[in-house]
């Protein structure tokens, strides 16, 4: 995606920023609903097909340069568990957890005053992807540090009270949110959001139920 990196590289530059939210295709559709952070001062650097190596690239290529948001959320690795496919091999938990820690090192070194929260990788259908998913998400609170690095799962408002997926919340494919999903997300962040000052828009459909 080099014209989305460039726009954002341009985006970063004229507008301030207080937010941002690094990850895949599942970050990037925030795009749809732009009114949830309305006033939040959102820089989103979802890219669609990301995967760990991706977004360290990025960062090494000035996604965050010139920038002091008060907030990154991090969600990335969903692109490495996909089964083995012809271009791209099923990355092991290990390796995965290894790309996500290399990028956890590069936000703090080029947003050394920011606060960086690493979300747990969401809930898909069951099988051999969704396993490596719940080994990864395992290992993610290693890397927070009780300062400056956070972990947060917020799996639970995707889950049923049986603790499988709520499809209710999902696109056919049952790895892609749908609006009530993306609803759900951003109640989930609602206070997260207010601890740093920051809003979510009370006028969206479910965030105050």
């Amino acid at each position: 995606m080099p014209k989305l990196h460039q726009e954002k590289l341009r985006e970063a530059k004229n507008n301030k920023v207080d937010f941002v939210m690094i990850g895949d295709s599942i970050t990037h559709s925030w795009s749809k609903y732009p009114g949830v952070f309305e006033g939040s001062n959102l820089l989103n650097l979802g890219f669609p097909g990301d995967r760990t190596q991706n977004v360290l690239w990025r960062i090494e290529n000035g996604a965050l340069d010139g920038i002091s948001p008060k907030i990154v959320t991090l969600m990335i690795g969903t692109n490495n568990m996909h089964d083995t496919k012809k271009a791209y091999p099923a990355d092991k938990p290990e390796d995965i957890f290894t790309g996500i820690k290399a990028i956890v090192a590069e936000v703090r070194t080029r947003l050394p005053k920011s606060k960086l929260v690493i979300f747990s990788v969401f809930p898909r259908k069951p099988g051999s992807e969704n396993d490596r998913a719940k080994a990864v998400n395992e290992m993610l609170p290693r890397l927070a540090d009780g300062k400056f690095v956070s972990h947060l799962d917020l799996n639970r408002f995707f889950t049923t009270e049986k603790g499988q997926q709520d499809e209710t919340l999902y696109n056919r494919d049952l790895l892609h949110l749908n609006e009530q999903g993306y609803f759900a997300w951003a109640k989930a962040l609602k206070p997260l959001m207010e601890k740093h000052g920051l809003s979510v828009n009370p006028t969206i459909v479910g965030i105050n139920d």
